[in-house]
């Protein structure tokens, strides 16, 4: 998957602003925000492990995976690092500037999941297009 390059642009911005906020601008560390990014970076993991899970069950890419988080988000695992894992480090590091990372990662991702789920189009067609049209690539579909 092409996702391994943003988020480790991601995370790289993350830990390069806490380390510049708290060697260089010498800012307070904040305890009731750390307790906050645990309880985060615990949600963002375990949507991560459910994903990693709903992929394994799948039979290594025979047919396309629509349960799971994947009935909700076509790329949960982006979702999970970036709406959970990353802003749960950025509460823990207790960085502003680590928020950076998470938007470039974001931005990073963009750029590049056209071709993965072009890929996705030819390997699956239809069945593929019709649920691009009904899940969202990153922020839940409710209904």
């Amino acid at each position: 998957m092409g996702q391994r390059s943003p988020l480790r642009a991601g995370y790289g911005v993350l830990v390069a602003g806490a380390v510049m906020e708290h060697a260089v601008l010498n800012t307070n560390y904040f305890l009731l925000g750390a307790l906050w990014g645990l309880l985060w970076l615990g949600l963002g993991v375990a949507l991560l492990l459910w994903a990693k899970q709903t992929l394994r069950r799948s039979e290594r890419g025979v047919f396309l995976v629509q349960e799971g988080p994947y009935a909700w988000m076509r790329h949960p695992e982006m979702a999970a690092h970036c709406f959970g894992m990353m802003p749960g480090l950025c509460l823990i590091l207790n960085t502003n500037i680590g928020i950076l990372g998470i938007v470039y990662a974001i931005y990073l991702f963009f750029q590049n999941v056209e071709a993965e789920e072009m890929d996705l189009e030819e390997r699956f067609g239809e069945a593929y297009i019709a649920y691009k049209e009904r899940v969202n690539r990153l922020i839940p579909s409710i209904l």
